[in-house]
């Protein structure tokens, strides 16, 4: 029954195989996880920070979470980052 309860706690509200992240998004998580800002990410991706800002808004909304730091653990959960 512990492991049962255990399971729920630590469960993933979106499932990877439900969840299809572009490439572009799963680089802005990974500039994330490494402590980047919005600005730094957008200087190693080449992009503007603005653009970062829509990829990290895209990727949190299909994954179903509300913060930054949400959207890296479910994305290491699910795989996509180290």
């Amino acid at each position: 029954e512990l492991l049962r309860a255990c399971a729920l706690l630590t469960a993933d509200p979106a499932p990877a195989a439900a969840v299809r992240l572009a490439p572009r998004e799963v680089d802005v998580l990974a500039c994330v996880a490494a402590g980047a800002t919005n600005g730094v990410a957008a200087e190693r991706l080449g992009v503007t920070a603005e653009t970062v800002k829509a990829y990290l808004r895209s990727a949190m909304r299909k994954l179903g979470v509300r913060t930054r730091g949400q959207a890296v653990v479910a994305a290491r959960r699910a795989g996509w980052l180290p």
